[in-house]
């Protein structure tokens, strides 16, 4: 073998000198490649792969998405569109530009029914999870809010990125087929970003600022800015130690249709806390054993949890009732200790905010002060109110509070969160309310959509949840769905309408709202708004908003209620109980609990509106029904459709007419061709006839005189609704008459416009009477305003309204009134018999069947003429 000879001596053989050549080569390349790192470095610093190419070329914000996997779920079904698939996907957000960006937002637009199960890194902003993002979703930091710049960092990725991994499921997608978002964009104002570029499974796009966008001006914030929502919570810690803090909990109504009643508050702790105390709100389980058990029982060794007040990882968190306002413990707080009402802050913006304070205790690691985390997975929600969908908590700058020193200056929390929460519209039978329709001009009422507020605790078995409700008399709404089925059925029965072997289900609701079109006429028209509670609790400050599309601007008054026009379209009227009268009672037994069902809380009242200005107006064909109608924010189902004026339609008074115009043609078709072949019977049929039709048209002729407040007459009521309810419980008619009777040396009775009636003023009354015994004829249809003239009487409500209908000829009569009076009406048939809270029917106010002025006596007196005379003229012929 052939060697080597070196100066030193020594003998090295060619295999040798092979191996160590090759030992060397490798050792220098190894120390090459390690020599330097230019790869994007790794979270904790070590160096990674090389960057996209693009990431290299942006100058601002670089976003990027990579579809990871997928697996088919079960079910297994045959329907590609319907088989749902679990699948991972990651995302990446990174500062590559020269200006720090603060809460940073990324939205990802998925487009294949995605359910976002889990994300790491980062937050949902429209939800908690699992999240539906069949329109995409936002998402939001979290921890890591703000993303800085590489040049203040010196390159930490850490700091500069943020890595988002997804997991959730998707639906419609064919095996094979990527799928992937529709696009990719930062949405934090002032930057614009082109159409994402896709390659395969990923997708990026690089965002840059708007040189031509103009900042708000505004103090500038640290963190995200603050967002307004329908209900705003801030999460504040306002002092902070190794093992526990004080936070402070503020929950504000914005939404001016929003409100929770008895709100219950639920989050998730992550790193399990604990609540050792709280003062304005309590939790509703308190079990030391399961404190003990626990990883706080096994920490805090030393500590009496039997005076602990919550250790679950899920807390339920309620608001103090008002008796507890004032307790030194657990009271002493503002804004808390109301019973969990928020109220809207168009109603009363002092019972909009609710506020409670709570003493958390930590766990190691986080044993120091400025380890400080939020709750997660913020759930809120009332008795009978909107839904709402709460987003992660956002960290925001501080919150501000007045020095409590009385100094004029300001405190700083210690850190501050937001969770931002909107309401959401409720599914298909799945409202908590429901809305009936009927009107003047069908007999007929349309109920509550069947299972209108959900089946699910109802036998399906023993009604049908699928079909429509059964028409029904309007007297029915009165009674509860288990005691409607005899009048449903004698209804259907008498209308020939059939009547399915299995009937529908009821509509499962606690609260139902009946809307009825009282009148239509030339320059307006009026409904009649009934609110029944079938709970059996009261509902305290209730209200109801109704948004009535086109009409909406017509809104003119409401009589019984208050009414305020909710902005900024002022379409929509919020209605609630007047002072002393806000009160919604519950269910009550009837007065034979053992044969009569319960009886309904329930608050009424006739709202006017205007057509003026407001063209194309049909209330019949559906302009006089809302579009919406809330109750306490809960948005209700309305029916499916509402009531249809029928062709066949007439006033009472125009078919006797036309009945007495045939019997006439046939009398004197039989006088003018009789023969002796007609029979003596078939004659005397038809003038028997024409004699009852012709007393029924003269029994027409006669009007009503209405006695004004019964049998107690015109004074000062004993309550704020007496003459309201007097007037809603009648129906007054053109050629009625109205019969005051007082005191005349005491009160007098004034007739004035609706700025006068709602002022009580007396100065410039349009008729004033003062005789005792006042008879008042009612020439026209529209509204008709009254009060006392004594003033202090009005002040103590002894005024009254009254709306009267159509003319009972069916045309249009001319007004000669002040123009605060509505003109005639169209001359529709008058309205069904209102629904009345008891049910017996209401009490009849006293009348008298006595023409009312000159003209109906007149008529009265030549109809009386006439039909003694064709009488005469019958029975002697």
């Amino acid at each position: 073998m052939k060697v080597i000879e070196v100066k030193t001596g020594m003998k090295i053989p060619w295999s040798a000198r092979y191996s160590l050549t090759l030992l060397i080569l490798l050792s220098s390349v190894l120390l090459l490649c390690n020599g330097q790192d230019y790869g994007t470095p790794t979270e904790d610093g070590a160096g990674g792969g090389e960057p996209p190419p693009e990431m290299a070329r942006c100058n601002g914000i670089f976003m990027s998405y990579s579809f990871g996997s997928r697996e088919r779920e079960y079910p297994h079904v045959k329907n590609v569109t319907a088989q749902s698939w679990a699948f991972k996907s990651s995302a990446m957000i990174v500062n590559a530009g020269k200006e720090e960006l603060t809460g940073w937002q990324m939205f990802i637009g998925f487009r294949h029914k995605e359910l976002i199960v889990s994300a790491t890194g980062a937050s949902p902003l429209d939800g908690d999870y699992p999240l539906d993002a069949s329109n995409g979703t936002t998402f939001v930091g979290s921890p890591n809010t703000d993303l800085k710049t590489s040049i203040l960092t010196a390159g930490d990725f850490t700091q500069i990125s943020t890595n988002i991994e997804i997991t959730g499921t998707l639906f419609g997608v064919a095996k094979g087929v990527t799928p992937m978002p529709r696009t990719l964009k930062l949405i934090n104002d002032g930057w614009e970003c082109p159409a994402a570029k896709r390659k395969g499974g990923s997708m990026n796009v690089c965002c840059k600022r708007n040189p031509k966008f103009k900042v708000k001006t505004g103090p500038k914030t640290k963190f995200a800015p603050r967002r307004h929502g329908d209900l705003n919570i801030v999460y504040d810690v306002l002092q902070s130690f190794g093992s526990n803090y004080l936070a402070q909990v503020t929950i504000d109504n914005e939404n001016p249709l929003g409100r929770l009643d008895r709100w219950n508050l639920t989050w998730e702790w992550t790193r399990g806390e604990i609540i050792n105390t709280m003062r304005g709100a309590y939790t509703y389980k308190r079990d030391p054993s399961e404190c003990l058990y626990s990883r706080a029982g096994q920490y805090y060794k030393d500590l009496d949890f039997s005076q602990v007040m919550n250790c679950q990882k899920k807390p339920a968190i309620s608001d103090l009732p008002p008796e507890r306002k004032d307790d030194n413990v657990t009271g002493k707080l503002p804004f808390c200790c109301k019973n969990g009402t928020l109220l809207p802050p168009l109603m009363d913006p002092s019972k909009s905010r609710s506020m409670f304070q709570l003493q958390v205790f930590k766990l190691p690691p986080d044993l120091n002060r400025t380890a400080l985390y939020p709750p997660q997975h913020w759930k809120i929600d009332g008795v009978l109110n909107p839904q709402y969908k709460c987003g992660p908590p956002v960290r925001v700058d501080p919150s501000q509070f007045p020095d409590s020193s009385g100094l004029p200056a300001v405190t700083y929390a210690i850190a501050s969160w937001q969770v931002v929460c909107n309401i959401t519209k409720p599914k298909a039978q799945a409202s908590r309310c429901c809305v009936s329709f009927s009107a003047f001009y069908n007999s007929s009422a349309i109920p509550c959509n069947t299972c209108a507020c959900g089946c699910n605790d109802i036998d399906t078995t023993t009604c049908n949840a699928d079909r429509n409700p059964l028409l029904l008399p309007p007297d029915a709404l009165l009674v509860p769905f288990d005691n409607r089925t005899l009048k449903a059925k004698a209804w259907a029965k008498q209308n020939h309408m059939p009547i399915p072997k299995k009937l529908p289900c009821p509509d499962n609701c606690g609260v139902s709202i009946n809307w009825h079109v009282n009148t239509d006429y030339r320059d307006g028209w009026t409904a009649r708004l009934t609110v029944f509670n079938w709970r059996d609790f009261a509902f305290e400050d209730w209200f109801v908003a109704v948004e009535m599309g086109k009409a909406g601007p017509g809104y003119e008054n409401v009589y019984s209620f208050n009414g305020t026009r909710v902005p900024p379209n002022n379409r929509t009227v919020m209605f609630q109980g007047l002072r002393d009268m806000n009160y919604l009672v519950g269910q009550v037994n009837g007065t034979h609990p053992l044969r009569d069902p319960p009886v309904p809380g329930k608050q009424q009242s006739v709202i006017s509106f205007k057509k003026k200005n407001i063209k194309g107006l049909n209330i019949p064909e559906g302009d006089g029904f809302p579009t919406k109608l809330f109750f306490n924010g809960e948005e209700c189902e309305l029916p499916k459709h509402f009531p249809k004026k029928s062709s066949g339609h007439r006033h009472g008074i125009s078919v006797l007419m036309s009945l007495f115009g045939v019997l006439m043609l046939l009398l004197n078709e039989e006088s003018e061709g009789a023969d002796v072949e007609r029979s003596f019977t078939k004659k005397m049929m038809l003038r028997g006839l024409t004699l009852v039709c012709l007393l029924m048209i003269v029994n027409k002729a006669y009007a009503r005189e209405f006695m004004v407040g019964g049998a107690k007459g015109w004074t000062v009521p004993s309550g704020s609704q007496v003459y309201s309810q007097w007037a809603e419980e009648s129906r007054f008619q053109v050629g009625d008459s109205l019969l005051f009777v007082y005191q005349p040396n005491q009160d007098s009775v004034f007739q004035v416009t609706r700025d006068a009636y709602d002022s009580c003023n007396t100065d410039a009354p349009t008729a004033k009477f003062a005789d005792g015994k006042t008879s008042f004829a009612l020439t026209h249809s529209g509204p008709y305003y009254f009060i006392s003239g004594n003033k202090d009487n009005c002040n103590k409500n002894e005024k009254l309204v009254v709306i009267v209908m159509a003319d009972r000829n069916g045309k249009t009569t001319s007004s000669s009134s002040p123009p605060s009076q509505a003109p005639a009406p169209s001359g529709e048939a008058a309205p069904s018999p209102p629904i009345t809270s008891n049910l017996e029917p209401p009490a009849t106010t006293p009348t008298r069947e006595t023409p009312n002025n000159a003209a109906s006596s007149f008529s009265s007196f030549v109809s009386a003429l006439l039909g003694a005379a064709l009488a005469s003229t019958l029975f002697l012929h």
